[in-house]
């Protein structure tokens, strides 16, 4: 797979993974899915996980099943992931627990592989802090890294991947969830003042998840870093161009 694209964009180097099919998850996919027949997920209607499932379930012609919380219309992500040939299914007036139940259940049903949000598992963060490694050597020293942290995951493998700089997760997912997890020291969590739905109203200088992404990047600006030695990781676009048909 390509190595990461890093341009300069006013105050910070940009990992650009939103020119990647799939954004940046699709990094670490192979390492966590193997050679299941089927792979179910349940998560957010606006997330960009189950579009990156989507993207490889294409790609490879493996069986992808998704589980959502009902509501009145499809989300773009959504109909992008049915076009692709995903499998939805809609779950009534359901919570993310409830969605999460429903999606463990159909995998054991179906001996499909379930996987957790934010595909939040060892044998992914290995390859992914791997990936984050050789950026910072090709980058050098850095001060700040900044990105979006939904499950999580990405700002931990940042923290350890940049042990010397100081990394800025802006919680676009829930707060509860990242409070709870053990951060490496270096990593400080920001709130985010928007809903997780709601696309941020700052769009970046370069194609950027409006529901993710953007919302770390509108922080990084505001905090108006004194440092020019500052990386910020996008981990996908808002909507691809092939897909601009589907918002």
């Amino acid at each position: 797979m390509a190595e990461p694209v890093i341009e300069r964009h006013g105050p910070a180097l940009v990992v650009r993974d939103d020119l990647l099919a799939g954004g940046s998850k699709i990094r670490f996919l192979p390492h966590i899915v193997g050679d299941a027949r089927e792979i179910v997920f349940g998560g957010p209607f606006c997330g960009g996980a189950p579009y990156a499932l989507a993207v490889w379930g294409a790609r490879m012609q493996t069986k992808i099943t998704l589980f959502y919380a009902k509501r009145k219309e499809l989300h773009w992500r959504q109909r992008s992931a049915f076009r692709l040939g995903s499998q939805l299914f809609q779950v009534p007036a359901g919570r993310m627990s409830v969605v999460q139940h429903r999606a463990r259940t159909y995998a054991a049903d179906h001996g499909a592989l379930f996987l957790p949000l934010g595909f939040d598992l060892k044998h992914a963060t290995d390859p992914f802090e791997a990936v984050m490694r050789d950026v910072r050597d090709r980058v050098g020293p850095i001060d700040e890294v900044w990105c979006a942290t939904g499950s999580g995951m990405l700002a931990r493998c940042l923290g350890r991947a940049f042990p010397d700089a100081r990394v800025h997760g802006v919680v676009v997912g829930l707060r509860s969830r990242n409070g709870a997890q053990a951060f490496p020291p270096n990593v400080e969590l920001h709130d985010c003042p928007y809903d997780f739905a709601q696309p941020c109203a700052v769009r970046a200088p370069f194609p950027s998840c409006l529901n993710y992404d953007a919302k770390a990047w509108e922080a990084m600006i505001e905090s108006k870093p004194k440092t020019n030695r500052v990386l910020f990781w996008n981990v996908a676009p808002d909507v691809p161009q092939e897909l601009e048909e589907l918002k």
